[in-house]
């Protein structure tokens, strides 16, 4: 039976227990000034101690989680923990395959390590992410993409008010800083000159052969490149994936002013930020030379497509680009780190050595928050000097 005890200006509950002729008391606090509010807490705490439903000596025993259980009656639509992390994962069906199974393999571990099946989510406290997060032996990244995925869970959940404490503003001042480091997937303008010359080559040398078929080349290659290289688009953004209701780049996506191709619209994707890109001279003249052999672009109608072959009239795929994209890096002998979404990188990189702010260039890329857009900002040490020069 708890009773009322008061520490300084905080009203606490203690408890007392006699066992083999020793006796020992716990104190836990109430977390309130005012006398009227802790009685009431105090009642309620020994009704639930009558019914055997809490055990105020317990270790890991928080009157004030147990309370607030009383408090929220429409967490009954979410019993179990189990339950609450299947419809977190019912949310991510729209993503693409990989997404998805990270998501449900942090989880699944976090539930399976701790053993809480059939816990309540408000039982969950923040030891049973930091005894995963923190796990000795495991690199930083390895860290960072638990707490990620863990944190996306919780904030989930959090909206739903299955729970109602932010655990992760507990975690965060722990976590190891994690070193940014995006240069060796980058491309340069030199580097994707070097990649549209295997390309060539590869043109001419299978343009010689007896059944070779004009339309069945790869015409899209080069102007998908460039979107992604001076556009900085996602790369399922600009090209087809079947697993998510945003990707491919349409008709409608193209703006033009006076009859000129001027811009490139995308409605929220993965940012949730819809955006405008002003379209450059070199991806301008790259698009419409494409789009003269491709031929006009209904607004539904994907703008990246096989011109001919058994294909002719589909989208081409992120993963097809991906695998083009890969086998003509090795042709032109560039380093292998070098990815799709490096372009990316380096579009935002140049907008931002280039004078653009953060958040002109965060609204070009699409970000969710001018925090992701710093982090895609790596400055040459050729700019900075160029200038401290001009000082």
């Amino acid at each position: 039976m708890a009773y009322l005890k008061k520490r300084g200006k905080i009203y606490y509950a203690k408890w007392h227990k006699s066992e083999n002729g020793k006796s020992f008391s716990v104190q836990k606090s109430l977390k309130t000034r005012h006398k009227d509010v802790a009685e009431k807490m105090i009642r309620e705490l020994n009704k639930l101690e009558s019914l055997g439903k809490i055990d105020p000596l317990a270790r890991s025993f928080d009157p004030i989680r147990e309370l607030k259980k009383l408090e929220k009656p429409h967490h009954v639509s979410c019993k179990t923990v189990r339950e609450a992390a299947d419809r977190f994962l019912a949310t991510k069906e729209h993503k693409s395959k990989a997404t998805k199974e990270a998501y449900q393999w942090a989880i699944d571990h976090f539930i399976d390590h701790n053993n809480l099946v059939k816990a309540d989510p408000l039982d969950i406290t923040a030891r049973h992410f930091e005894e995963i997060i923190f796990k000795p032996g495991i690199k930083t990244n390895t860290r960072h993409y638990y707490f990620r995925h863990f944190r996306a869970w919780w904030n989930w959940m959090l909206r739903k008010k299955f729970v109602d404490e932010n655990l992760f503003e507990q975690i965060r001042p722990d976590m190891p800083e994690k070193r940014e480091n995006t240069r060796p997937k980058m491309i340069s303008v030199e580097e994707l000159q070097k990649l549209f010359k295997a390309y060539d080559k590869h043109y001419e040398k299978v343009s010689k052969r007896d059944d070779f078929c004009f339309m069945k080349a790869q015409h899209w290659f080069k102007p998908l490149m460039m979107v992604y290289f001076y556009a900085g688009l996602r790369r399922n953004e600009a090209a087809y994936d079947p697993n998510l209701e945003y990707s491919g780049l349409k008709g409608e996506n193209l703006i033009y002013e006076n009859g000129e191709l001027s811009y490139i619209y995308l409605p929220p994707t993965k940012g949730r930020k819809e955006r405008q890109i002003p379209i450059i001279q070199e991806l301008k003249e790259s698009l419409e030379e494409y789009l003269k052999l491709r031929g006009k672009v209904k607004r539904k109608e994907y703008v990246f497509v096989y011109l001919g072959g058994a294909h002719a009239g589909r989208p081409v795929t992120g993963e097809r680009a991906y695998k083009l994209f890969k086998d003509f890096l090795d042709d032109a002998d560039l380093p292998s780190s070098r990815t799709i979404h490096g372009m990316r990188h380096q579009a935002v990189t140049t907008w931002i050595e280039k004078g653009f702010h953060t958040a002109e260039a965060g609204y070009m890329a699409g970000h969710s928050s001018q925090r992701v857009t710093e982090k895609y900002t790596h400055l040459t040490a050729k700019r900075l000097k160029e200038k401290m020069d001009s000082l």
